[in-house]
């Protein structure tokens, strides 16, 4: 999956249609844009099978996650096509519709009878005029066709645009937030750092977790530095994986050098990093008798 700074294109078209081949164009003119923004573009023809073809023959899940994980979605419209949608594609259709931070551009390919269908009824439909796109002259399709891209390109540019500045009020925010507990962890670990968030929020401690950390490239590092230079301490979440991750390292090392306080918690049994093993650290390898009042009231002691 892309990380969550590239805008993903999903195109929903019906496989053995003329659908099929015009989803295939209009992702090579897609690919054809020069934007510094980063995006993905895909098709249901790109999707992988369902694992049970009997259970989900027209590959239902796939298609519902692949427009609920899709900031862009353009279904080609045609006959076969609105057969094809069930009421679960519906739904996800109309998530994107009643939201304020994607787009939604049905095509409307070959004649088909649409207006019953309240996704469709609801959309602007391309071309504007709801005359389907294959019954209007070559040289009106391929106007038809330009401004569609154009308006793509310029809902990537918006949503790239929306991130950066999502991201610089986030750091903003972390800035004023000094109460808080820097959760570092490998991303082997990540349900247990959830856990761990839920367990300080119950506490009303409040925490900061980037689950996306792997996944956000260099560019972010600004953010992640932020959030340990505001928080009170980290909690440094040991285990094999973590013990042989430079996020992981490095996100400790970053604390220790701005003089925060340290809190290693060892999750599973490793060896700890030299500077580490000067620190008296938490046993949490043992579910049910993992110290939880200790870690607690530790916290509580910096955040005075």
């Amino acid at each position: 999956m892309p990380d969550e700074k590239t805008t993903k294109i999903y195109i929903d078209n019906f496989v053995g249609d003329d659908g099929e081949d015009f989803a295939r164009s209009l992702k090579e003119r897609l690919y054809g844009l020069r934007l510094d923004a980063p995006f993905k573009v895909f098709s249901f023809s790109d999707l992988d099978p369902s694992p049970d073809e009997e259970d989900d023959p027209d590959n239902e899940r796939n298609t519902v996650r692949a427009i609920e994980n899709a900031e862009i979605v353009i279904p080609v419209v045609t006959s076969q096509f609105i057969s094809y949608v069930t009421s679960n594609i519906e739904s996800a259709y109309n998530e994107i519709i009643n939201s304020t931070d994607r787009y939604f551009f049905p095509i409307l390919l070959k004649a088909t009878d649409w207006s019953s269908h309240e996704w469709l009824v609801r959309s602007q439909l391309t071309p504007r005029d709801a005359i389907p796109l294959y019954e209007i002259g070559s040289n009106e399709q391929e106007r038809v066709i330009n401004d569609l891209v154009q308006t793509i390109k310029s809902s990537v540019i918006k949503l790239s645009q929306k991130r950066h500045s999502d991201g610089v009020e986030r750091i903003a925010q972390n800035a004023q937030r000094r109460d808080a507990v820097f959760i570092s962890h490998d991303h082997d670990d990540a349900d247990f750092a959830e856990l761990l968030k839920l367990r300080l929020e119950k506490e009303g401690i409040e925490s900061w977790l980037d689950t996306e950390r792997l996944k956000i490239g260099q560019d972010w590092r600004e953010e992640i530095d932020q959030g340990i230079e505001n928080s009170a301490a980290v909690i440094a979440i040991m285990t094999p994986e973590a013990r042989k991750s430079e996020y992981v390292t490095y996100e400790w090392a970053f604390a220790w050098g701005k003089g925060k306080k340290i809190f290693p918690l060892m999750l599973k049994q490793t060896q700890l990093h030299p500077r580490l093993e000067s620190l008296q650290y938490l046993n949490f390898t043992n579910n049910p008798t993992r110290p939880w009042e200790e870690l607690i009231a530790s916290i509580r002691e910096v955040l005075r």
